[in-house]
């Protein structure tokens, strides 16, 4: 795609020096992040395992299997094992610098140094063997070696230094490091230095700190010379002269200038063929974020993606659009291009003010209207991909990451982006009213009202995220116009009213004791000292599925709503619905999460619909899980025998106390009226398949929790059968949501520990693993949901009353 930033353009020179020359500016994916914290979390999760101080079969076997091999393949092992060696860092890099290569050098050498000293940080915290000291029949190809075994520094050197020269080699390039890497991880199990989880471990704290170091200072942007680009036009059959790069800003192609043999001046766009859009994980990082991925060919051959803009443009020329007419859409694995007439004029946000007028803006939106008739879907309509001729008539230009049978949600998205795109534009003199006035009367308050889930900056293309960060409060303009035009309630009202101090105190009181008293009464020392030698294990399995119990809530409420919000969005509806339920009670809680779900977009009868399906799917979950694992249970006979839980009653009475506490702090912040649900209009509700999902996804969410408490019994050493956990913890689950006054805060934490102490625990592993339990469940993801509703939190319209309907909805 390509964004036009500069005005009408020049003549083709083939003499004159190229626009901007000089090295390109390094640019931060985001995508980095992503891939540090997914190395981290695989070493988080190698260390967990480790730690356990046994061999797992499958790691003994695979040890064997490699480790066996003949010892005649030590000579060439040995070659590839010493790309891991902490000498081969300085050798790359100034094997880099003698290339000329000085940011890949510097990479090269900071990822490979960092990678080598935070291998043996981890071992000194981790002190597992190597195979050497371990019962497995270890074949030492090289001798002895001493040290520590997890994790591999070899490994972490040799991935760190693959990620770091990924961005400067070719494709085939890339594939070979990584090859080269996971060599150097193979060949030390082979000698007999490491287990294979030490190297798998190696490999991903490397591939953490490579990205790290790419996401701190920049990866490079890629370069085309303009005598490839001719020479690929030749190839295809479109002879040229004079190919210059376009003085175009340009993010996934390179746009170059060009004469034809009759004369006419071209437009050449060169498909960029390491695009980050074509990275997998930057698209799962899209679509859990914003559900959209936005380029959905980019994974596609180079020469079908051309071929696809074409199309798209042939499309909406049909219907009337004004487009640059194609002439070329050629290529291949290995390069691509699409020729275009080319178009004297200006981008929209870089026309004089003189030229602005309402009418070119209302025919602006015309175009766009024909566009989304054809059901193609821009995705990508910033204002600078409408150029206006001489003669003042806009021609959408760019059709790289267009979709041809877009469905309703992808052409909201188009017009969220050019209201924004406009808005965050320096050079557009109309305000956000004016823009939202004209997309309205010509596109209708429909289209307006489905392009408002897609007023976030994650939603958003990034030369409008990049503009928006001179004037965030351009986007809040423009979902404030929009909302006050449509007549719907204010988004930036906060989810929850004031809580009178009185109120305030009682419930952080109450929640107070709820969390800590039940181990307080226990005795702390006795409750902290519950936990079994490998108890930390479990607690760190506790976690992750505490937070596949979040994701799989966050999932359950975007299979709820009519128009789907993403996983990302639904996830800070979940977790800010969780906060304000802790002072609100569950009322509180329901008007929250129709609230945020209103600033994911949905109208108020929507949100509001969304809301009771996902309670009601929450209680069918809950019950769908007592009953399978009651079932279970009862046949394979693992119920266990009652017993009094008179140990663990006063625990129990301190999370009552808590809930009392809680109750009245509830009632205190009670607003009359505030309580009952509002009429909810007849909604069109959601497919089959749909309704099917959601209640998967509560199903998931309850037995994960459920797991979060078999993890923490097992953390204690408790011997609880796990369907007895699952069924007794989703009974209880059912009763708080059938009946919410048992759900205040302290009620759940008392019938907890009431439940394990009628299965026979102590009463200081019972608190232990309740504490543990609701921390993860409760307690963490509602100070999380604090954090994203202020994160999250829109400009508040100013001089609006919110309807009334909006107290209780």
């Amino acid at each position: 795609m390509t964004t036009r930033t500069v005005p009408a353009r020049r003549t083709v020179d083939p003499t004159e020096p190229r626009a901007g020359a000089g090295r390109p500016r390094p640019v931060r994916l985001p995508t980095d992040l992503v891939r540090t914290a997914l190395g981290l979390l695989v070493l988080g999760a190698g260390v967990l395992v480790a730690q356990r101080g046994r061999l797992s079969l499958l790691e003994r076997d695979v040890f064997r299997l490699l480790n066996d091999l003949p010892a005649g393949v030590l000579p060439a092992v040995w070659v590839v094992m010493q790309l891991g060696n902490v000498l081969a860092v300085p050798a790359l890099a100034l094997a880099a610098v003698l290339l000329r290569r000085f940011r890949a050098a510097r990479d090269l050498l900071v990822s490979g140094l960092a990678a080598y000293l935070a291998a043996d940080l981890v071992k000194s915290l981790v002190g597992r063997e190597r195979p050497a000291g371990l019962p497995v029949g270890a074949v030492l190809h090289e001798g002895t070696v001493g040290g520590l075994g997890f994790v591999s520094g070899h490994s972490a050197v040799a991935a760190a230094l693959a990620t770091a020269a990924a961005p400067y080699l070719t494709r085939r390039g890339r594939r070979i490091a990584w090859a080269l890497a996971w060599s150097v991880a193979l060949a030390r199990v082979y000698v007999g230095a490491h287990l294979p989880l030490d190297v798998v471990g190696g490999v991903a704290l490397g591939w953490a700190i490579g990205s790290l170091v790419h996401w701190v200072s920049g990866v490079p942007a890629r370069e085309v010379a303009p005598g490839r680009v001719e020479a690929t036009l030749r190839r295809f059959g479109l002879p040229v002269t004079g190919v210059v790069p376009a003085s175009v800003r340009a993010r996934s192609s390179h746009p170059f200038e060009a004469v034809g043999e009759d004369g006419r001046r071209l437009y050449v766009k060169y498909l960029e063929p390491d695009r980050h859009e074509r990275d997998r994980l930057h698209r799962l990082w899209r679509a859990f974020a914003v559900g959209d991925v936005k380029d959905a060919d980019a994974l596609a051959p180079l020469g079908h993606q051309a071929e696809h803009e074409a199309v798209a443009a042939l499309t909406v020329e049909r219907r009337g659009v004004r487009v640059p007419s194609v002439l070329l859409a050629r290529g291949g694995d290995g390069d691509a291009v699409v020729v275009q007439e080319y178009v004297e004029g200006r981008p929209l946000d870089e026309l004089d003010p003189s030229a602005w007028t309402p009418g070119l803006l209302r025919e602006v939106w015309e175009q766009v209207a024909r566009m989304h008739a054809a059901r193609v879907a821009h995705r990508d309509l910033v204002a600078s991909s409408v150029l206006v001729d001489a003669s003042g008539r806009p021609c959408l230009v760019d059709f790289g990451n267009a979709r041809t049978g877009a469905t309703d949600d992808e052409v909201a998205v188009d017009v969220a982006e050019l209201l924004t795109s406009l808005a965050a534009a320096p050079g557009v003199p109309s305000d956000a009213t004016e823009l939202v006035a004209a997309a309205v009367d010509v596109l209708g308050a429909a289209a307006v009202s489905a392009a408002l889930p897609s007023l976030t900056p994650p939603a958003l293309s990034a030369e409008t995220r990049r503009r928006l960060r001179a004037d965030p409060s351009r986007l809040g303009a423009v979902r404030a116009a929009a909302y006050t035009r449509l007549d719907l309630p204010d988004p930036g009202r906060p989810v929850s009213p004031p809580t009178p101090p009185v109120a305030r105190a009682l419930v952080g009181v109450g929640c107070l004791l709820a969390l800590a008293g039940p181990a307080v009464v226990a005795g702390p020392i006795a409750t902290a000292g519950g936990l079994a030698p490998q108890g930390w294990r479990w607690l760190g399995g506790a976690a992750l599925l505490a937070a596949g119990a979040a994701l799989a809530r966050a999932a359950a409420v975007r299979y709820a709503a009519e128009r789907r919000v993403s996983v990302g969005r639904a996830l800070v509806v979940t977790l800010g619905a969780r906060h304000a339920g802790l002072g609100h009670g569950r009322d509180g809680e329901r008007i929250a999460r129709a609230r945020l779900l209103e600033r994911a977009g949905l109208v108020p009868p929507a949100a509001s619909a969304a809301t009771v399906r996902t309670a009601l799917a929450g209680l069918a979950g809950a019950a769908a899980v007592t009953v399978a694992a009651l079932a279970l249970a009862v046949v394979e006979g693992s119920v266990p025998s009652w017993r009094s839980p008179t140990g663990v009653l006063t625990a129990a009475a301190a999370g009552a106390v808590a809930w009392a506490l809680v109750g009245a702090g509830q009632l205190a912040a009670r607003r009359p009226g505030a309580g009952a649900a509002p009429p909810l209009p007849a909604r069109p509700g959601v497919p089959r398949r749909d309704r099917v999902s959601l209640l998967g996804w509560s199903v998931v969410a309850t037995a994960s929790e459920a797991a979060v408490l078999t993890c923490a019994v097992q953390a204690v050493g408790g011997g609880i059968p796990t369907l007895a956990l699952v069924a007794g913890y989703a009974a209880l689950r059912s009763l708080w949501a059938a009946l919410p006054v048992s759900g205040v805060p302290g009620g759940p934490e008392a019938s907890l520990v009431l439940f394990l102490g009628v299965l026979g625990t102590a009463a200081p592993a019972a608190c232990a693993a309740v504490v543990v339990t609701r921390f993860l469940t409760t307690w963490l993801p509602a100070a999380a949901g604090l954090l994203a509703d202020r994160w999250t939190r829109p400009t508040a319209v100013t001089g609006r009353r919110d309807p009334a309907r909006s107290e209780s909805s």
